[in-house]
């Protein structure tokens, strides 16, 4: 292995990998002064890792007794896990650099250190002194190598050799790759472990001929026939999406599968496992009439005023002519938008009495962009709508109107609240196949696409979802294949993203995160205050999580 350091100035980095590490840490906001973070995380979802990895640290601890180097240990989010020192100099040194279980050492939090980058370019790096980011790291020369999964081929977690010195000793590559190459055959161990719970359960479930039986887990899937018929690779992806949800419990649900089939469906998280679930499904009673879901909520026979909300492209506007058109009479529909973009502010008053006089229903889309005046005219016409005279307002999400326009929808008989994509997550391979049937009725999609359209965060919702798919039919129909694998989503919509992999603690923390940031309009400042972080903390979780703009 060829090993090349710095050959000129110790303040300029001269390797491509340390001077691309350099940029990315100047962008995430890192000052060369700043010193590194001393605030701890929870970092129980790391136990797995550890429990691979002490043995085999210890092991290496006998042999490195009589030095002056450190092994760092730090998860896939490179969170400090273990810290074993063999030298007071480097052990002090540790020390007051705040070194210690749960302390953040991507380069989103401390910039290029071998603790960081190599989760950013997934291979060995070596950091000598002076080509660290911060200053306060820069008397250290550390060798970080990751520590891939040998059965998901995940990162899961960092191994870092340290010592207080100006250049690493090139000697130390290989103790370090074979110290990691130990820890994940212990990893894979783990994992057999857990695939054979995964097994035992599904082996004592599957026996029986009448009920289709699937078990769901992160590297693993199994199927009696009957399932095997039943479900499709969407529906396959959708199982794993709803296994690796930290708050799935046992219960029964209704839903319907990607070939159009109603099923019940039991849930029952498999023991011994993280992220691994049994399903039996079996067809869906009729519902009961009186149970039967409607287009919206009955309202009373003089209250007919209807808002609906939500983001851009959750398609609340289809909604809302879709309720319209339960009324009598073509609607009548404004859109707010177009009629400022063309200085024409609507006419709401005139529009009441035209739709009044001609018997129509009143949709007005874009009741969040009308003035205070207007909203408290509309606000006294929807108290008054009737089924004979419906008010169907579209806006968006509650949380993001001002004062006036709040009190307006409050004042609808019927709210219709249509949730952003990000949050149907179990629903998405569904939606995309319904979507994709409508685009092209011959094409298939694989399970690997729907895994890879469930990790992306769609903040452009349906409208968003459907245009990437029609982009993904026409590079099926130029490539002549009927099956929409990742290859034919555009670039930016391939791979999975970190989310898809998180642990059950770090998914919850995500939701959270993002459920500040739709409570506050994605403003970052308010966002922070209302979790109780600083906004840098916000911009560091953010980027770890996988959480975009």
């Amino acid at each position: 292995m060829t090993i090349d350091t710095l050959t000129e100035s110790d303040h300029t980095p001269q390797r491509p990998v340390i001077a691309h590490s350099w940029r990315r840490s100047k962008l995430c906001g890192i000052n060369p002064d700043d010193a590194p973070p001393t605030t701890a995380v929870d970092i129980a979802a790391a136990d797995p890792l550890l429990d691979a990895a002490r043995p085999v640290l210890d092991a290496a601890a006998h042999r490195l007794a009589d030095t002056d180097l450190s092994l760092l240990l730090v998860d896939h989010e490179c969170r400090m896990v273990s810290r074993v020192a063999f030298g007071s100099t480097v052990e002090r040194t540790l020390d007051a650099l705040g070194a210690t279980p749960g302390t953040p050492f991507g380069e989103e939090a401390v910039g290029t250190t071998a603790l960081g980058t190599p989760a950013e370019v997934r291979g060995q790096v070596m950091v000598n002194g002076s080509e660290h980011y911060l200053e306060q790291f820069k008397h250290l020369s550390c060798l970080g190598q990751p520590i891939i999964h040998p059965a998901t081929r995940r990162l899961a977690g960092i191994l870092c050799m340290t010592e207080v010195a100006d250049r690493v000793n090139p000697l130390s590559v290989p103790f370090v790759s074979g110290i990691v190459a130990d820890i994940a055959d212990r990893l894979l161990d783990r994992s057999r472990a857990h695939q054979r719970c995964v097994l035992d359960a599904f082996q004592r479930a599957a026996p029986r001929r009448d009920v289709a039986v699937a078990a769901v887990g992160d590297d693993l899937q199994l199927t009696n026939s009957m399932a095997a018929e039943l479900l499709s690779a969407t529906d396959i992806g959708m199982l794993r999406a709803l296994s690796a949800d930290p708050a799935l419990s046992a219960g029964t649900m209704r839903l319907t599968l990607a070939s159009g089939v109603d099923v019940e469906m039991l849930v029952e998280p498999i023991d011994g496992t993280l992220g691994a679930a049994m399903f039996r499904f079996r067809p869906a009673p009729p519902a009961p009439v009186a149970d039967a879901p409607s287009p919206r909520p009955a309202a009373p026979a003089r209250a007919a005023s209807i808002a609906v909300t939500g983001e851009p492209g959750t398609g609340r506007s289809t909604q809302a002519l879709s309720l319209a058109a339960e009324h009598a009479g073509d609607p009548l529909v404004v859109d707010v938008a177009d009629d400022l973009i063309a200085g024409t502010p609507p006419d709401v008053v005139g529009l009441i009495a035209t739709a009044r006089t001609e018997h129509r229903p009143l949709v007005i889309d874009g009741v969040d962009l009308l003035d205070d005046r207007t909203a408290v005219l509309l606000g006294k016409a929807a108290a008054l709508a009737t089924d004979d005279h419906p008010l169907i307002l579209v806006s968006g999400p509650p949380t993001q109107a001002g004062a006036a326009v709040s009190a307006l929808l409050a004042r609808c008989a019927t709210r219709v609240d249509l949730p952003p994509l990000r949050h149907r997550t179990a629903e998405l391979p569904a939606l995309a196949t319904t979507i994709l049937s409508s685009i092209d009725p011959d094409l298939e999609l694989s399970g690997p696409a729907a895994d890879a359209l469930i990790c992306q965060e769609w903040p452009g919702n349906l409208t968003e979802l459907t245009a990437v798919l029609h982009h993904a039919a026409d590079d099926c129909a130029a490539r002549r294949t009927r099956v929409l694998d990742p290859a034919a989503l555009p670039e930016r919509y391939r791979t999975t993203s970190r989310a898809a992999h998180l642990s059950g603690r770090e998914q919850a923390e995500r939701q959270a995160i993002i459920d500040a940031l739709d409570r506050h309009g994605r403003n970052k400042v308010h966002a922070a205050r209302d979790l109780g972080i600083s906004r840098t903390t916000l911009y560091a979780r953010m980027r770890a999580l996988g959480i975009g703009g």
